[in-house]
């Protein structure tokens, strides 16, 4: 038994030594593992950096308020602008009759406020009874149908017009034709003796003033007369005075047949309307205007008013204008082109305002502050440094890339920035001061 025991406590003791050789030889390797790359080789922490491109602080892109077809194009690319200037212009034709257009709405709308606005005197609601009284015997009318008086009337128009056709076609007589015939030849008998009688005081010379010169003129003009007639009774009737009769009997036979037809509903239903409106006017007139027509007749007015604004401003908007100074980067029109409204015709930017936006990797990020200084180098100036200041740190990382990388953007402070441009490489070197405010 106790060399048990005794075998046991060598072994407990070895053990222990054991741990305490092993222990010896770990620590200083696990002390080395806590240390930093930069305290085991004994060099300084390197600041923190990231590379980025040069980039512009801000774009302006000029967008069309109105669409219209280009006119013209004042710009090209590269061109210095200053604030203002007109860059493309808009065709105003169109927009100018909406103008006109709006004008008139408003001035209709305005009269018609106006006139509900105006106290109604006694000649128009005179006028107003005059038209409902006509109105309502016009449905009478139709409604009873023509009187046998307008019938007979008719009737004696259309045998009237149809007998002068039929006369003017058939030609004259036998009776009108002898008549007429007798009557020249006793005109002719009447101015052969008047003629013999004044041959024989011809050679006298008071002959001009005595009875038989005035008995010669008057059976010279009888005669004409009656040649006259025979030749009227003798002459077949023109093609056209043909028509022209036949035209009058059927103008009269319709006008009978008019008479004679019984009122149709659209008819009825017309004259029931138009009794229904002066009936309403005239009640209306009497009344005055309601409150909710007065507040129509207003919305109409502003409705129009801002109709005309709204086309007043699109004929505005048609002369587009710089609204920065700066270089034009693109044109986006041609002239001719139909543009929509909402469509970027130009970018503008100050070429002259510059940031830079690097990515700065996981590990460095918590040391780089809001406000904190840079010392930015640039790839295509060697030799120059500029002064920048963190403008802003976004919060989260790119994952476009493997490497976990924060986008920082910093402003730049130097005075002199000849030569940087946009889109060049550019590193920030981050100092451990913070700017100033």
């Amino acid at each position: 038994m106790k060399n048990v025991v005794a075998y046991t406590q060598r072994i407990m003791t070895l053990s222990l030594i054991g741990l305490i050789i092993v222990g010896s030889l770990w620590a200083p390797a696990f002390a080395v593992d806590q240390l930093s790359p930069s305290e085991q080789s004994g060099t300084l922490p390197k600041p923190p950096s990231g590379v980025g491109r040069v980039e512009l602080e801000e774009k302006q892109q000029v967008v069309l308020m109105v669409g219209g077809i280009v006119d013209q194009v004042n710009v090209e690319v590269g061109d210095q602008v200053k604030a203002g200037a007109v860059l493309v212009q808009l065709d105003t034709q169109r927009l100018g009759w909406a103008v006109e257009d709006a004008e008139m709405n408003l001035e209709s709308a305005r009269i018609g406020l106006a006139k509900l606005q105006e106290d109604v005197d006694e000649i128009d609601i005179a006028l107003a009874e005059a038209k409902y009284l006509l109105a309502k015997e016009n449905l009478a009318v139709v409604e009873a149908g023509p009187t046998e008086e307008q019938l007979s009337a008719a009737e004696n128009s259309a045998a009237a017009a149809l007998a002068a056709y039929n006369e003017l076609r058939a030609g004259p007589t036998a009776a009108e034709l002898t008549q007429s015939q007798a009557s020249l030849r006793r005109a002719e008998i009447a101015l052969q003796e008047a003629q013999r009688a004044y041959d024989k005081i011809a050679w006298m010379p008071e002959a001009g003033t005595m009875p038989q010169s005035a008995a010669l003129q008057d059976a010279t003009i009888s005669y004409e007369s009656a040649k006259a007639a025979f030749d009227e009774v003798n002459e077949p009737a023109k093609p056209s005075a043909l028509q022209s009769a036949l035209a009058a009997s059927e103008r009269a036979q319709d006008a009978l047949n008019e008479l004679q037809k019984k009122p149709t509903a659209a008819e009825l239903a017309s004259a029931r309307s138009e009794l229904a409106d002066a009936e309403a006017t005239l009640a209306k007139m009497k009344k005055g205007p309601n409150e909710n027509d007065l507040r129509l007749a207003e919305i109409k007015v502003e409705q129009a008013l801002t109709a005309l604004e709204q086309a007043r401003m699109d004929l505005a908007n048609a002369k587009v204008t710089a609204p920065i100074s700066g270089t034009v980067l693109a044109v986006n029109v041609e002239p001719g082109e139909q543009a929509s409204a909402g469509s970027v015709v130009v970018t503008l930017a100050d070429v002259s305002k510059l940031k830079l936006v690097v990515n700065v990797e996981q590990r460095d990020i918590p040391h780089i502050s809001m406000g904190q200084d840079a010392a930015i180098s640039v790839y295509a100036l060697s030799g120059q440094e500029f002064a920048g200041v963190v403008d802003l740190i976004v919060p989260v990382s790119d994952e476009g890339s493997d490497l976990v990388t924060y986008p920082v953007t910093l402003r730049f402070t130097s005075e002199a920035m000849e030569g940087l441009l946009p889109g060049m490489t550019a590193t920030a070197t981050f100092t451990e001061s913070v700017a100033s405010e």
